[in-house]
């Protein structure tokens, strides 16, 4: 029982309670460990980058034309850095700007950090995207940022950490050979049971973290998605103009990367949004001429309305 209270005591206070931009309960570090989040934030990031295949050397114009992708993605993220910091008058007591980062890597993809650093695969210019749809790409991944779903992913891997140290305790089978009985050999393999006990709770607490993250991660996106079309509205984007971009995707390839599933997925939840309620084919008995039934509040996509800064 004290094992338990010396693991789990210290991970309360490592904990809060917080209120995504969507009204969500999240579970994030308190305010004075957010520095700790953003440099674990900042690992992983790294980590998918190594992880990811790199892009070819360019040639000739293809070097012009990552350069014009490259000015690209600046551009858009300046012009959505700015509404962003309008909208969320928070941010700057997390970070003082965003910073755009194209990386040379083969597939498409994005990645950033809880201190506002924003990634966009160089990959992701194969897939021809107009700036509308370029832009809810790296809006999107900003919410991520916005929402702090960064800070709950840590938040996360330490609270299953402190779990498996106390579902996986480290053996100290030392005790048991203690006396003028222990020999060299009885020592050595209590040194190897601790060894692979320890392995084993850091290879379930890495796994579980995984599988936890992974499995907040549809809840995550569809959150982004609201937040991101948000903050391209406050940009002046048009959200239809967006959806009708996303939507023009080119058709998926068999080995596609799941990122760019997950980017359909989007484009079909966005959709949904942009179309509006189903008007009926004739008009009831209840409905004089030149009228239609009004909808539920339930049944309308919901509003994407900007509050006044």
């Amino acid at each position: 029982m004290s094992r338990f209270l010396r693991c789990v005591v210290p991970a309360l206070f490592l904990t809060a309670c917080a209120t995504s931009p969507e009204g969500r309960k999240q579970l994030v570090a308190p305010a004075p460990f957010q520095g700790f989040s953003a440099v674990y934030s900042e690992f992983d990031m790294r980590l998918q980058l190594v992880t990811a295949a790199d892009a070819p050397s360019c040639q000739e114009a293809l070097c012009a034309a990552d350069r014009a992708f490259d000015q690209r993605i600046l551009a858009i993220g300046r012009r959505l850095a700015w509404a962003a910091f309008r909208q969320h008058s928070d941010l700057h007591l997390r970070f003082s700007r965003f910073e755009f980062v194209v990386a040379d890597k083969a597939d498409p993809g994005s990645a950033s950090s809880a201190a506002g650093t924003v990634v966009i695969y160089r990959g992701v210019r194969g897939l021809d995207l107009d700036d509308a749809a370029l832009a809810f790409v790296l809006a999107r991944e900003m919410s991520h940022v916005i929402a702090g779903h960064h800070d709950e992913n840590v938040t996360t891997s330490v609270l299953v950490a402190v779990a498996a140290q106390v579902l996986f305790p480290i053996l100290n089978l030392g005790t048991l050979f203690s006396g003028s009985a222990a020999t060299t050999a009885a020592a050595s393999t209590a040194a190897g049971s601790t060894v692979a006990a320890t392995a084993v709770a850091s290879a379930a607490s890495f796994a579980g973290s995984r599988a936890l993250r992974a499995s907040d991660r549809p809840l995550q996106v569809r959150e982004a998605e609201a937040i991101a079309m948000k903050l391209l509205a406050a940009a002046g984007w048009d959200g239809r103009v967006v959806s009708d971009q996303l939507e023009a995707l080119r058709p998926p390839l068999p080995d596609e990367p799941a990122w760019t599933a997950e980017l359909r997925e989007s484009s079909r939840h966005i959709a949904s949004l942009m179309q509006g309620p189903v008007l009926p084919e004739s008009p009831g008995p209840w409905m004089s001429l030149g009228q239609v039934e009004p909808a539920s509040a339930f049944d309308l996509p919901p509003p994407i309305v900007v509050k006044p800064y």
